[in-house]
């Protein structure tokens, strides 16, 4: 494992067993076992590697969607939260600077925007693009609340219950497999 990935790991870790907001640098540097100077040639302060972190995680949940459908994204990313709850019920927890939930909620508008400029021949409008944010706004909470929660619910079962909040204007935008460029 190199040590960006190491660095990144810890973080993980920790976040399991302390507030994100209370995990400090030396504490990143122990978990990992590398020196100061190998964190700050990857990272400049702790909330870099908690950021880079969350786009990772981000990016593990949108690569390889098997099917591109509003749901199927939906269950994907909610799964993947499920999978590791420890980490984003300590993520939802943390407020203020670093937030997981003001991440969430704008990745979410961006990510959403890029899929239907990618996956479809829909051209967001603006009534699209506040529809979005509002949709995006309701998802983050609802989702927050699951995981704060213990999620209870089936990752599959909300992914649905979304699914259904989801604004129609945005609902009516189908979504197709982009081939893989060879």
């Amino acid at each position: 494992m190199d040590i960006r990935h190491q660095i990144l790991q810890s973080v993980y870790t920790l976040a399991q067993r302390q507030a994100i907001k209370d995990i400090t640098v030396n504490d990143i540097l122990a978990e990992a076992t590398v020196s100061r100077g190998s964190f700050y040639k990857y990272f400049s302060d702790k909330y870099d590697v908690i950021n880079s972190y969350y786009t990772e995680a981000m990016t593990a949940i949108f690569r390889d969607c098997d099917a591109y459908t509003w749901q199927g994204i939906f269950t994907k990313m909610l799964c993947y939260f499920e999978t590791h709850a420890a980490f984003f019920d300590a993520a939802f927890r943390a407020t203020g600077q670093n937030s997981f939930t003001d991440f969430f909620r704008q990745h979410l508008v961006t990510h959403f925007a890029a899929i239907i400029a990618r996956h479809s021949t829909h051209r967001l409008t603006t009534d699209d693009q506040k529809a979005l944010q509002f949709f995006a706004d309701g998802f983050v909470a609802y989702t927050r609340q699951w995981a704060l929660t213990g999620m209870q619910q089936a990752a599959s079962e909300l992914a649905s219950d979304l699914h259904l909040f989801m604004p129609a204007c945005l609902c009516e935008i189908t979504l197709t497999a982009v081939p893989e460029p060879r």
